[in-house]
């Protein structure tokens, strides 16, 4: 099949993403946690303060999405609700210490396996490939 550079650029992206993707699911039941949770943890590491419909918007998911990961990241106490001052109905969610330390656990472990990814592309590819993928994603 024919296919024009910039199509086979997006149909690497496209495999590297479930490779990727399959990679951290691996990595993340080591944790007992999903790839959506891992997401609503790294909106609120360190110490961030966010409501379940501002993770939503950032995931760009529904807020019924949202919130059953934050009940099940709750039932495991990872994470708290605490009031909103500015809405009542809606309240910040911050990480627990558990919450704090698990994330930290699960970067370290991601950190590894991004190193040993890139231990053989030069610095200079690497700043061509971030540009790159920036551009697209600011298209998008």
């Amino acid at each position: 099949m024919n296919r024009t550079l910039d199509h086979e650029i997006i149909r690497k992206l496209r495999r590297l993403f479930r490779a990727l993707t399959a990679q951290r699911d691996e990595t993340l039941k080591r944790f007992g946690l999903s790839g959506a949770e891992r997401t609503v943890l790294e909106f609120l590491y360190p110490d961030a303060a966010l409501t379940v419909p501002q993770i939503a918007r950032r995931f760009r998911v529904s807020r019924q999405h949202i919130q059953v990961n934050v009940n099940s990241l709750g039932d495991q106490g990872l994470l708290l609700q605490t009031e909103n001052p500015d809405h009542a109905r809606s309240p910040l969610l911050r990480l627990t210490n558990k919450g704090v330390t698990t994330f930290a656990a699960i970067e370290e472990t991601e950190k590894d396996l991004i190193d040993r990814l890139f231990q053989t592309i030069p610095a200079a590819e690497k700043v061509v490939a971030a540009r790159v993928l920036g551009q697209l994603l600011d298209k998008l």
